[in-house]
């Protein structure tokens, strides 16, 4: 109930934010390129493995990745963390398994983040695509075994966003 309570009153936050994200329309910080990692509780040791490489193999792009247990200290504010880190992302990261693909956070994350128009995309592990949800199906998941594949894609985009071809 309290999980309930907590995701509808962080989607609702969202809807609020907009108008004034609209107005400024300016990142936290021009010289990077921030990838939110959305995942369950369970499958953190993934999650960090792939915020690791995300950041190792493309450095030199500036590219950082926001994931909850490394980005929020004791004390701070878990929804308006994460709310704050959706709004300045560039693209939107989610690992889809067993244990997420109905986990109520997760869920509002990622709508969150299609609220926002940011870029998905889902890393796909253990689950086929019938049992995506619903908001992820018109987006290209990609399986996790093929993790190098969206380091590829994103080291494109990032290029580009600080300049390069």
């Amino acid at each position: 109930m309290l999980s309930k309570i907590l995701s509808e009153a962080f989607a609702q936050q969202i809807v609020g934010d907009l108008t004034a994200m609209a107005e400024t329309g300016k990142r936290a910080a021009a010289h990077r390129y921030l990838v939110f990692v959305s995942h369950s509780t369970a499958d953190r040791w993934i999650a960090k493995q792939m915020a690791n490489q995300i950041e190792t193999k493309t450095r030199k792009y500036g590219v950082k990745t926001f994931i909850d247990e490394k980005d929020i200290e004791g004390g701070d504010s878990i929804p308006e963390s994460i709310r704050k880190s959706i709004r300045g992302c560039d693209e939107f990261l989610v690992l889809l398994t067993p244990c997420s693909i109905h986990r109520p956070w997760v869920l509002t994350e990622i709508g969150a983040a299609w609220i926002l128009s940011k870029r998905i995309t889902a890393i796909i592990d253990k689950i086929s695509p019938d049992e995506l949800p619903d908001v992820i199906i018109p987006y290209k998941a990609i399986d996790l075994n093929q993790f190098d594949e969206y380091i590829g894609q994103l080291t494109t985009r990032a290029k580009k966003a600080k300049g390069g071809k």
